[in-house]
Formats: structure tokens, sequence, C-alpha cells
């Protein structure tokens, strides 16, 4: 038996120490009673994007008949998700397969648990994943997840307040631009300029739209990240003056909660709100009694531009054979194909991963227009591949109160410096038990 990683699991919120043994291969192929092989697949889906999943698992299932059955099962939040799955690398009782959130993804690189989708899907065009996607989820030029329901954080604009306050949109486009149109639009209208709720991604794609690394060195793509960089002069100066506009009222605070932020948006308590692409149909669905529209995330260089969120699939190598991995990577090229990735945009409001999908798309209106417009202009290099490191997730909470002190009036240097302390911890103690 040997033994390939043990990392902290404070990293993922769980005392548990993540420890795998055996080999690549080295397990059973599990057959239903049709001498189909089962691929145990747990995911994080819900809503739209779960009825969407059942669907793709569903027709996968129908086309590799014989052959393969994926067992799709519900393991609750991405949280919930990892930490169960912590727990079963303790038992060997893992599934083949793994849905994962973004910021899991330096975490299972690292855990040695996995096997790179790059490795077993000889046949998959990579060349085909949309680039800022491609650029998330590789590492030393392989990519180690099949990108699966992306998403990038967006603007969403009442254009109709925009106007009576006499803020261009174009003046949107630069971090600056979009905290004074916020503080214009309360002037004139008595209504908060801008809303988004307290979620550290928030804070990294800030940190991204003003083409600056999240954590050093050059967030940890080309060697391991050892800092992170919340009190660069840079990051102090946006977030005193967000407490500004929290105090003034330009800026709605909802707190944690994403629903109050939509609400507030809805409602026209708020004229702009920062949030997922996902949250599209939301809006849609909320049917405004304003037009809107989305506009891409601010950028202040050339180099900065959003990191994608969402999710991604895992091979599972530990207690499962070569034959099963090979069964999971057909279902990965599924997923990643054009067509299903042309569903996903549909009927989630997730973004299409593969430029051939995205080329075929039709009668999309405006605001999907604007998201796909985004992604495909997003560059790819160091700053929008986001921060990777493992102790990314924990981090984020450090970070995540940060925010929330200051929406409520505390000092943004003093809060970012204690953010600092407690990230740093984070991703030095991770370090040292990841052997980095």
């Amino acid at each position: 038996m040997k033994k390939f990683v043990a990392l902290t699991a404070a990293t993922l919120l769980t005392s548990t120490t993540l420890v795998a043994c055996g080999g690549a291969g080295g397990g059973e192929t599990t057959k239903n009673a049709d001498g189909e092989i089962v691929v145990d697949f747990w995911h994080s889906a819900s809503g739209a994007a779960a009825t969407t999943l059942e669907e793709i698992v569903s027709d996968f299932n129908a086309e590799h008949e014989g052959e393969i059955e994926v067992n799709a099962s519900y393991q609750g939040s991405y949280e919930d998700s990892i930490s169960k799955f912590i727990a079963s690398v303790q038992t060997g009782e893992l599934p083949a397969m793994l849905q994962a959130s973004d910021v899991q993804t330096a975490y299972l690189r690292d855990s040695g648990v996995i096997t790179p989708a790059q490795e077993i899907t000889d046949d998959y065009d990579y060349d085909n994943l949309v680039d800022a996607v491609k650029n998330y989820y590789q590492f030393e030029d392989k990519v180690y997840s099949m990108p699966f329901m992306v998403s990038q954080p967006a603007i969403y604009t009442n254009d109709d307040e925009l106007e009576q306050a006499g803020v261009n949109p174009d003046d949107l486009k630069t971090v600056e631009g979009l905290l004074n149109a916020a503080e214009k639009i309360h002037e004139k209208t008595g209504h908060a300029g801008l809303t988004f709720h307290h979620s550290g991604w928030y804070m990294e794609e800030f940190q991204s739209s003003m083409g600056n690394y999240l954590c050093s060195p050059e967030n940890g793509v080309s060697e391991k990240a050892t800092e992170f960089n919340l009190e660069s002069e840079d990051n102090v100066a946006l977030w005193e003056r967000i407490g500004e506009l929290y105090a003034k009222g330009a800026i709605h605070n909802p707190g944690k909660d994403g629903s109050a932020a939509t609400g507030a948006f809805l409602s026209n308590e708020a004229t702009i709100q920062l949030n997922s692409s996902g949250n599209y149909g939301n809006i849609q669905s909320g049917n405004p009694n304003f037009k809107w529209s989305i506009r891409s995330l601010p950028r202040d260089t050339d180099e900065a531009g959003a990191v994608p969120g969402g999710n991604s699939l895992w091979s599972i190598k530990e207690g499962h054979s070569e034959e099963t991995q090979e069964a999971v990577a057909e279902f990965m090229k599924y997923a990643g194909s054009d067509d299903v990735q042309k569903k996903i945009f549909d009927e989630t409001g997730y973004l299409p991963t593969t430029t051939g999908a995205g080329d075929t798309l039709e009668g999309l209106e405006p605001q999907q227009e604007a998201l796909i417009e985004q992604l495909t202009s997003t560059p790819e290099n160091k700053v929008t591949a986001g921060c990777k490191t493992g102790a990314l997730n924990a981090a984020r909470k450090s970070y995540e109160s940060a925010m929330s002190s200051i929406a409520n009036g505390s000092d943004a240097k003093t809060a970012l410096t204690e953010a600092q302390q407690g990230a740093n911890n984070e991703i030095s103690s991770y370090n040292e038990r990841a052997g980095k």
C-alpha cells in the first residue's frame, strides 16, 4: 500500500486528514446485472442544473446501454460533498467520478487520489476548450479535470435607472468607474447603486479586474503560492472606497445572501448587481419591470479579466480499475462535447466550455450574448488563472469575514490585515502538510 498524500482537511472545513492508499488501476471493476461497468458519480447540482445533469446522465446511459451505467447521486453542497469524499478516503469507498467546485481544483490536483482528465481522454480535443476555461483547469500544460458547468461573474444593470442617473454604461468598464457610478446613482435616485453578497469570490474577482494577483508568486501558477496579497496598496484603497460607499448607502448590504442581492436588484433597491452568469435565469424569471442588461466585469488593464467559477468533473483512481477509469473518460468526453455544453447553456445559464458549442448558439438574448462575449474575450494569463493553492477554500473564510466587517463599518486596512494573517496561516499550514 502506497501513501500518496496527507493534506489537512482544515482547508475544506473538516478535521479529517486526507490519506490515500492503493494505486491507479488497483481496484475492482463493479458491474451491474446487465454486465455494464458501474460509474458512481457524486454531484452537487441543484435546481435547473440538477435536472439538466440528470438528463445528461440518462442520455449517456442510453447511448452506452450494455457497456456503462453512470449512477449519479446528490451529495449536498460542494462543501458537504468534499467533506464526505475526504471521510470516504479513509474507508476506501470512493466514487469513480466527482463533481467539484472551482475552489477545490488545486486541492484535488494535489491530493494524489485523482487521474488527470487529459491522461485518460486522449481523443478529446482540449484545444476546443475556451481559452479562459482551459487556462483555469490546466496545470503545467495538462488539464486535470473536465470543465462541466462553468460560470463567470458579470454586471447586471437596471438600464432605466442608469439613464435616470445620467450614467453611461461605458463608465462601468473600470473598477473606479463602477464605484463612481454607484455613488452617482445613489445621489441622483436615492437608491443604492450597487449590490453584491459577501462571497470571497468577489474579493478575488476585484483583484483580477484590477489586473492583480490574488496570491504570490504570480497566483501560484508557475511555482507554489506562499502568501496572499490582501494588504496590497490597490486592494486596501479599493476596499476603503467600498467601505465609504456602504456608509453612504451607495452600496446595498445583503450580507452573505445572494438571493437578497438579487431581490434588491429586482425590486429597484439597487441599480447594479455583481453576480454569477448563472444568475441570468433568476433575473429572467423574476420578470423585471425595467429594461436590463448584462455587462462585462470591469477590466483596468489588458491583463485583467474575470476568473471562471462553476465546477468540473474529476476521475478518482483510488479503488478503481483502469477499466472503470476508461468508463469515466467516456462520460467526461460526452459531458465536454459541443452538444452537451450547448444544452447546459440553453437550460441552466452556465457558460459553454467549448468554442464549438459557442459557434452553434443561435437566437440568443442580448444578455446571453454579453455573457458569451465576456467569456471568449477573457485573456489567457496568470491573472485570470486565479490563485492556485489548495488552501483557497479555507482562506476565503478570512476575507469573507473582512468583507462583512467593512460593510458594517470596520476600518478596511485593519480588516484586510487580519484577513491576510488568517489566509497566510492557511496557506502556510497547507504547504507544510502537502509537502510543498
